[in-house]
């Protein structure tokens, strides 16, 4: 949170042949975090975290989506699904008032930053890749500690995210699990196609994870019903 200083200055005025001291005191603002004093970010630092933005939308994911324009399936980046994520978690959390709304959506926002240096990791991937996926993330963590040390919130609230400790933290991480589903369900289940996923199998990699929210768990119920009632899109087995 910024505070308010003044920083003061003691200049010489000359005043005909003598001269005064006058104090001036001006005020600034700066950001305390862990004793250290941090300066608002200048024009170029800004330009810097668009660059940072910008590599997080070359992420691709392994979601498949039509566009009106277009009539081939593109693939979802990790933006677009994060501004998704925030926005149905703030539609979502309104909803439970248990639930600290402004926290849920910081949260959502920055839950897949680590993939700018981790990549992402496909929920099927091979074993190697999968068994790879804590410590690369770890280490993609520091790094973005290291380069973006004067946003401290953002590292922080990743690190909340990832130890699922809080109420909002496993309600974001369950309900990152049934976004891709209901994308893959409204654009005909073509990732399901193309990859050979069942129901029964996409089940066995979700249902434990959803489990860490109650207020998610009732939407996943539901959705997988819909999905037991259209084998066109995905079989059972």
């Amino acid at each position: 949170m910024p505070h308010l200083l003044f920083l003061s200055i003691l200049l010489n005025v000359q005043i005909g042949k003598a001269y005064s001291k006058i104090k001036l005191s001006l005020p600034i603002y700066v950001i305390m975090t862990s004793g250290y004093i941090m300066k608002k970010p200048t024009i170029r630092r800004l330009i810097e975290f668009q660059k940072l933005l910008l590599k997080f939308s070359h992420i691709e994911r392994v979601i498949h989506r039509t566009h009106p324009n277009q009539s081939d399936y593109t693939v979802e980046n990790d933006t677009e699904h994060s501004y998704n994520l925030a926005l149905t978690a703030w539609y979502l959390a309104g909803y439970f008032p248990e639930l600290d709304r402004d926290l849920v959506i910081r949260l959502a926002l920055v839950h897949d930053l680590v993939e700018i240096h981790a990549g992402d990791t496909y929920i099927y991937a091979d074993e190697v890749t999968l068994a790879s996926k804590v410590a690369r993330e770890a280490k993609a963590l520091i790094q973005l500690e290291q380069e973006w040390a004067d946003f401290p919130d953002m590292t922080q609230h990743i690190k909340a995210y990832e130890h699922r400790s809080t109420p909002e933290a496993k309600f974001v991480y369950a309900l990152d699990k049934i976004m891709p589903m209901m994308t893959i369900f409204i654009n005909d289940g073509y990732t399901w196609k193309q990859e050979d996923i069942t129901l029964t199998r996409l089940k066995s990699v979700k249902e434990s994870k959803v489990a860490l929210s109650p207020e998610v768990i009732p939407y996943y119920n539901e959705l997988c019903k819909i999905l037991e009632e259209s084998p066109h899109l995905i079989p059972i087995k």
